[in-house]
């Protein structure tokens, strides 16, 4: 049995307000290790193996979050593009939250958390 008191305060913090699915999960690791990424949807999603459909909402949340930077390139705002914008802080969150993955107890408790979390949806 797992015991969620075990992982690390910080990593909770983090899983809890930014990891809300395994697609959110792909796209910060992404971009943590490739900062200097700049691309539509489409060209994001290829690079992590998905659909540009599917990880819209996903891009417009951690924009939101001001983790993205999102720029509309036509004039009727039909082409987005975004970049890795991260403050220190959350970069220091994100090499914690990667540290807590190594450890195999940790990374099925964020597991579960994820997993519970797109059980919720």
């Amino acid at each position: 049995m797992l015991d969620f008191e075990n992982l690390d305060p910080q990593v909770n913090l983090f899983v809890e307000e930014y990891i809300d699915s395994f697609i959110s999960w792909d796209l910060i690791l992404f971009f943590h290790e490739n900062p200097y990424t700049v691309g539509s949807p489409a060209s994001i999603a290829m690079s992590i193996g998905r659909l540009g459909s599917d990880i819209e909402p996903y891009l417009e949340k951690l924009a939101d979050k001001g983790v993205l930077f999102r720029e509309y390139r036509a004039s009727d705002g039909s082409e987005v593009i975004y970049a890795y914008k991260p403050e220190p802080e959350f970069e220091k969150m994100v090499v914690e939250f990667k540290r807590a993955l190594k450890d195999r107890a940790s990374r099925l408790i964020i597991v579960s958390k994820v997993l519970q979390k797109e059980a919720r949806r």
